[in-house]
């Protein structure tokens, strides 16, 4: 019997299923950059006393770079500036000790005067994004400081399903808001195991490498599974929160079938996350408000539920209060890891395979029809 651990925030829980019942999907391709090879590459970036370095995610593979250029710039006598969002710097503070992390502020002048500035660096770990189709520096910069060109995003949008690794309007309004911008960017292809490779550049042409990069990892798999267990991202922490795990699900969607089960394992031990989910779960809003509102984090959320939520029963194994979670979202709870495998083994048959996608925040998975 094969002894499979997902993450569950603070901890790691077992997989007991018979090598008959699982059927795992990883990217078997996402080896890591050797430590010497990493060391080379943040070498070769170009820094001095101007440099003011802007990590946009508090990933670990963000934090684990922010570091090392500061170590390098150190060592050439050189002292650089750190500054971030309000939303993660808290998160960046407490795992880059020693570090006055400044605020990137949302002022017109102060924004204008970095994004102009050749010297300043952001700093993004490149995902896959289930309303995007692609998340990096572009798309985080367009949700923190755009607001009337994301809700342009959101109206573009061709349907109301989620699109992981596809591009489309949102993602050309994205990029059309960051085209005048003279900064640099470093965006990083990673995963649980660390830095696969990362690209510095100009803004665009880091994206898209980072972008390339992720197609160059897709892994081939057969669609319409019946079943899917989605394990949580360790590098980006993707199970503090409901909605950050919700990503994962969207980032996957398409590998089931219709009327099939999927279950998420995710504590969320920081609640809810965006503002559209705590809305609704505190009942301030309705499913479908997303129809006629403006934009607000996280509405993409309510969109991809009130599609999805009759075509597949979504569970989840998490912390959060069980109130919220099966009268407000209408999802199927699950005590344990094993109460959900044996569920599923019960509805699909004692010689069913059981899917289980470890990392969907990178993964584009594909088969012989979408090469």
């Amino acid at each position: 019997m094969p002894e499979l651990w997902l993450n569950y925030g603070s901890t790691d829980i077992i997989v007991d299923l018979k090598v008959e019942n699982l059927s795992l999907i990883e990217n078997s391709k996402f080896d890591t950059l050797p430590p010497e090879s990493l060391r080379q590459k943040i070498e070769s970036i170009e820094i001095n006393d101007n440099t003011v370095l802007i990590p946009l995610d508090a990933s670990n593979s963000t934090v684990q770079l922010t570091s090392s250029l500061v170590s390098f710039a150190e060592t050439k006598g050189v002292k650089i500036s750190i500054e971030s969002v309000p939303k993660i710097r808290k998160q960046l503070t407490s795992k880059i000790p020693n570090q006055n992390i400044a605020l990137l502020e949302r002022k017109s002048d102060h924004f204008l005067e970095r994004t102009s500035n050749k010297h300043t660096i952001f700093i993004s770990k490149t995902n896959i994004d289930p309303f995007f189709g692609y998340g990096g520096t572009p798309t985080k910069l367009l949700r923190e400081f755009g607001e009337d060109e994301m809700n342009k995003a959101f109206n573009s949008r061709v349907d109301d399903l989620p699109h992981p690794a596809s591009k489309g309007p949102p993602l050309e309004i994205a990029e059309k808001f960051c085209q005048d911008i003279g900064a640099m960017s470093i965006e990083i292809v990673s995963n649980n195991s660390g830095i696969n490779n990362f690209f510095y550049g100009e803004l665009a042409d880091s994206f898209h490498s980072g972008i390339e990069k992720l197609h160059d990892l897709s892994i081939e798999t057969e669609l319409g599974q019946k079943s899917l267990i989605i394990g949580t991202n360790i590098d980006t922490n993707s199970s503090s929160t409901l909605s950050s795990s919700l990503d994962l699900l969207w980032n996957s969607i398409h590998l089931l079938r219709k009327n099939s089960i999927v279950v998420i394992v995710s504590e969320n031990n920081k609640g809810f996350g965006t503002s559209a989910i705590e809305k609704f779960a505190y009942r301030q809003s309705q499913l479908n408000d997303y129809k006629n509102s403006n934009y607000i984090d996280g509405l993409e959320h309510l969109m991809f539920i009130n599609e999805l939520k009759e075509k597949y029963t979504i569970s989840v194994l998490s912390s959060l209060p069980k109130y919220y979670l099966k009268e407000t979202f209408g999802f199927r709870i699950f005590s344990n890891i094993q109460e959900a495998a044996d569920k599923i083994l019960e509805l699909n048959g004692k010689s069913h395979k059981i899917s289980i996608a470890l990392d969907p925040n990178v993964a584009i998975f594909k088969n012989e029809l979408t090469r």
